[in-house]
């Protein structure tokens, strides 16, 4: 978690946005770091917030590296509508993005679980190629679509060097 801690605070820098360490909570994920940015119009969920897993980029990716049976039986058991009504609850289509963003080392969601909120997150895979938590960094919508680009590539940056920190680097 310092390894984490420390990236966590200095994408928060870079950004100026605000990052978040985020992990699987049961059937939830959960909010368990965050280094604000200096924007002045700061968005943010608490630490210690549980939000279902189909509402946010970095839910997807905590279930990302299971099978995909394995995946669309969790969604199905446990999507629900978020309060946008913008995110996605089928099971086939979330256990298919869950896996391609995954793979992809990035997932992106805008305003599914609040209006105007865009979240970028990367996974954090231990070894095992398990995905541990995430990194993301939660921001405007509007900055996330001008943006995109950028940010992917600092949040993919930061999960990597965690990744290192935790002996990953070797099975890339």
């Amino acid at each position: 978690m310092a390894v984490a801690s420390r990236e966590m605070h200095d994408l928060a820098r870079e950004t100026g946005e605000t990052v978040q360490i985020c992990a699987r909570d049961d059937d939830m994920m959960t909010v368990v770091a965050m280094a604000r940015g200096d924007r002045h119009m700061g968005v943010a969920s608490d630490v210690g917030t549980r939000v279902p897993l189909n509402w946010t980029a970095s839910g997807r990716l905590l279930l990302g590296h299971l099978p995909g049976d394995d995946r669309r039986e969790f969604f199905a058991s446990h999507a629900r509508p978020s309060t946008t009504a913008l995110a996605e609850t089928d099971p086939v289509a979330l256990s298919r993005m869950a896996g391609e963003e995954f793979d992809a080392r990035l997932a992106v969601q805008m305003s599914a679980s609040e209006y105007a909120v865009a979240c970028i997150a990367a996974p954090i895979r231990d070894i095992g190629d398990t995905c541990i938590a995430t990194i993301s960094i939660v921001l405007p919508e509007s900055v996330a679509r001008a943006e995109l680009s950028r940010m992917a590539q600092a949040v993919r940056g930061a999960a990597s060097r965690i990744e290192t920190a935790l002996g990953r680097a070797s099975l890339d």
